[in-house]
């Protein structure tokens, strides 16, 4: 297996920080893994050498503003929107459709990295979707305690720290800094019932969730505040021609006491959790793979 560390250029002018993990055969696919708000692609770098192991090609790379893509002029970074993470979504997808052009190209995304989904126009380019704890993510509808956080990190921290330009959130050992922009738009979806969704036609102009199609296996855990039994069929909902299946994750049934929002991406499932992803993504790159699930709405809890 290769290593390769590259930067992929957007057509705007941001150079994305990403990694390669080339599977030395013949590869059964090839795999975007959009990671989650506020991470670095380093987190998941065992789960994208374990895929590579397995047969795929993976791309691990990072957002504009996120790790080794932060620009270095202030006003730049402050500028990022949760949208111009979409057109990033986007151009990595361009980028290993041109690189790799004789394999089929799949997606695992965590959190944000699911959500947007609906927001590239490319995505009639993939075979299929896997979701890690992705869901929607207004604040109340999230378990207790955890609303409360989630409040105090929109409506109180946010605001006091947009003056800066940025939220100092890896001072405050909460996540990466967030941009200005994003975050105050990421304040607006969080603040409403519907979640980004409030905002399609708006301030949201082009969208693409009614036109997805593909295979969507998705993943979230019994004990997430953020990704629960409410947020997630809020998110998969509007995703109405797409053929879905939802599994529910315990920790008991992995002899665990947390999985959590990011526990999953633990090494400790290596030979369960993610032997999962591995057979989804090599079932999707397979010819007119879909799950049993006929009315296409239907969401398996």
């Amino acid at each position: 297996m290769k290593e390769i560390a590259l930067t992929i250029p957007t057509a705007d002018g941001f150079d994305l920080s990403a990694v390669l993990y080339e599977y030395p055969g013949q590869p059964k696919g090839v795999v975007q893994f959009n990671i989650g708000t506020g991470m670095r692609k380093e987190f998941y770098g065992n789960l994208a050498r374990y895929l590579a192991e397995q047969g795929f090609i993976v791309c691990l790379w990072e957002y504009r503003g996120m790790g080794k893509s932060r620009p270095k002029e202030k006003e730049a970074f402050a500028a990022i929107r949760m949208q111009d993470w979409a057109k990033d979504m986007s151009e990595v997808l361009i980028f290993l459709d041109q690189r790799y052009p004789d394999w089929p190209k799949l997606m695992i995304g965590h959190s944000i990295g699911g959500q947007l989904l609906g927001l590239m126009p490319n995505h009639g380019i993939l075979k299929g979707v896997v979701l890690l704890t992705s869901s929607t993510g207004t604040w109340w509808r999230q378990t207790f305690p955890y609303r409360l956080k989630a409040y105090f990190f929109f409506n109180i921290l946010s605001p006091l720290t947009a003056p800066l330009g940025y939220l100092p959130a890896k001072r405050m050992k909460i996540m990466e800094d967030l941009p200005k922009g994003l975050i105050m738009e990421w304040r607006m979806w969080c603040n409403s019932e519907n979640y980004l969704f409030d905002f399609l036609d708006k301030t949201i102009p082009q969208h693409y969730y009614d036109e997805v199609r593909l295979p969507i296996k998705s993943y979230w855990t019994t004990d997430d505040p953020i990704a629960n039994a409410h947020t997630v069929p809020a998110l998969l909902r509007h995703f109405r021609n797409a053929d879905i299946m939802n599994e529910a994750l315990r920790p008991k049934d992995y002899r665990v006491k947390r999985l959590g929002h990011f526990g999953l991406f633990s090494r400790k499932f290596k030979d369960t959790i993610w032997k999962k992803v591995a057979q989804d993504l090599e079932a999707m790159a397979s010819k007119n793979h879909h799950y049993n699930n006929p009315a296409l709405r239907k969401i398996n809890l």
